[in-house]
């Protein structure tokens, strides 16, 4: 299966899209399953029917980033559309996840007739190219903490499940891909995961992440002020 980059769908967004597609096969993903990549190019676009995917970059050294975890009803796989497709890209099941699959040939062949739908998918790479220059500017801008604690606070909002005393319960997340995520190395993203843990802006266990948004919220705020 094949190339690809996400983004945020919204409920209008993906049922526009649905209503443009034909009825598509879904397909059951155990965790740590491949579903694309540079060994097994895709050709299809995909729909996140449940689960979560994560997708990757894979360096001509073999090394993994970590470019953005896909969330249910959220598309990628889009740039199957390019030619040749780009092999470094690899989509992984974060953990058991159903994906609606439409080849890009049926894809190609429904835009000329629905333009509709070109302009839905249109608005995926446009979403994503804003998401990424966000986190470029962090890369600049930030040093290490302030990136892990951005991270964090934005994956809360993608990944995460709000409770009653205010805190988000997120998937586990491990050191290792979040050091992936950001650019850096396991060790200091577990020396900043501790030191959250100390001040009370968040909770981990190997079952999940508990983020407490709004003394995060504080904290970067304070952190940039002026002195």
């Amino acid at each position: 299966m094949e190339s690809s980059s996400a983004v945020p769908v919204s409920h209008s967004e993906r049922e526009d899209i649905l209503a443009l597609l034909p009825v598509s096969t879904v397909v059951e993903c155990r965790k740590g399953k491949i579903i694309y990549g540079p060994d097994q190019p895709s050709t299809s676009i995909y729909l996140l029917a449940a689960g979560t995917v994560r997708l990757s970059h894979i360096a001509d050294d073999g090394y993994e980033v970590v470019v953005e975890l896909i969330r249910p009803d959220e598309v990628f796989g889009e740039s199957a559309f390019l030619s040749p497709a780009r092999s470094s890209e690899r989509a992984t099941a974060h953990e058991n996840t159903r994906v609606m699959i439409w080849p890009v040939s049926a894809i190609e062949d429904l835009i000329t007739k629905r333009p509709r739908l070109a302009v839905s998918l249109l608005q995926i790479p446009a979403q994503r190219n804003l998401d990424f220059a966000q986190r470029i500017e962090s890369l600049v801008i930030d040093n290490i903490e302030r990136r892990l604690a951005r991270t964090l606070i934005r994956l809360s909002k993608r990944v995460g499940a709000p409770a009653e005393d205010g805190s988000v319960r997120m998937i586990p997340m491990t050191h290792q891909l979040l050091s992936q995520h950001i650019g850096t190395s396991r060790e200091l993203v577990t020396s900043h995961m501790n030191r959250f843990r100390k001040k009370g802006y968040l909770d981990y266990t190997r079952q999940q992440i508990v983020l407490y948004p709004r003394a995060f919220t504080n904290w970067t705020r304070a952190a940039s002020a002026p002195s």
